[in-house]
């Protein structure tokens, strides 16, 4: 069993810089680790910090800076994929000198962290907001599968292989979900998807196996299935999420909102 903290959608800017004109996501990346070290004795024990994606929004080396800094105060290992905001480059550049980063090309990769194995899968396409996995990230993923490893397996990707009925977000999926079903169809591996990208919790099924998104650091996106439902975004609620790999699989989310209590019954 490993014990992982998931973190997704931190959308850190440069300096001096708000993400979208209104969120100053620096800030929320400080305050946000201050939170979870307030919580650590809660949580732990936890083995490494997986995050989704979009830890940038501009893609600038100075957001890529920030986050690494105020991620490593944490403590733990970091395992990263690009979202749709980030670009590979700089976010392999900030992150070099972890072993599992790829020195060139798409951001694939795996790693055991004690009986669990994680994929990490690249499906940014930079200048466009959906995402796609190419032939050779499926191939890793492949591979993996064929090895019969009987532990856990966590794959992550920053868009989702679901509809979450957020009509907005859905048009900026992931582009070939049905590639990814049909090689984990059949697999009898304990595998579990986590994603980012949808800013909120939406759990689901591809080949079989367990989909969830966690919230997000910086912000949320209201589940509205109309067909006309408000393009953009909402202050909260934030929060990420906790797996443990043991036998019951549990995937917890965590608020990071303000909040008072707890109050006795």
């Amino acid at each position: 069993m490993a014990r992982f903290l998931q973190l997704t959608d931190l959308h850190v800017v440069g300096k001096g810089m708000l993400c979208s004109n209104v969120l100053d996501t620096r800030s929320i990346l400080r305050d946000a680790v201050n939170r979870l070290l307030e919580l650590r004795p809660a949580l732990d024990p936890l083995d490494a910090v997986l995050i989704t994606g979009d830890v940038s929004d501009d893609g600038s080396r100075d957001s890529y800076a920030f986050a690494r800094t105020h991620l490593e105060r944490l403590g733990l290992p970091l395992f990263l994929v690009p979202g749709n905001h980030d670009a590979r480059d700089p976010m392999r550049a900030a992150f070099a000198g972890q072993e599992w980063m790829p020195k060139n090309g798409l951001i694939d990769w795996q790693a055991q962290i004690g009986d669990t194995q994680l994929v990490g899968l690249d499906s940014l396409v930079e200048g466009q907001g959906g995402g796609q996995l190419r032939g050779d990230s499926l191939a890793v993923l492949s591979d993996v599968l064929a090895d019969n490893d009987d532990g856990p397996l966590i794959i992550m990707l920053h868009h989702p292989p679901i509809q979450t009925g957020i009509c907005f977000m859905d048009a900026i999926g992931l582009e070939n979900a049905d590639a990814l079903g049909a090689v984990l169809e059949g697999s009898n591996r304990d595998v579990t998807v986590i994603a980012g990208h949808v800013h909120g919790v939406h759990h689901g099924k591809i080949g079989g196996h367990v989909v969830a998104t966690a919230p997000a650091i910086c912000s949320g996106f209201a589940l509205d299935r109309r067909d006309n439902a408000t393009v953009g975004f909402l202050k909260g609620p934030t929060g990420c999420a906790v797996i443990d790999t043991g036998p019951g699989g549990i995937w917890s989310a965590v608020s990071l909102d303000p909040f008072d209590g707890p109050f006795s019954f």
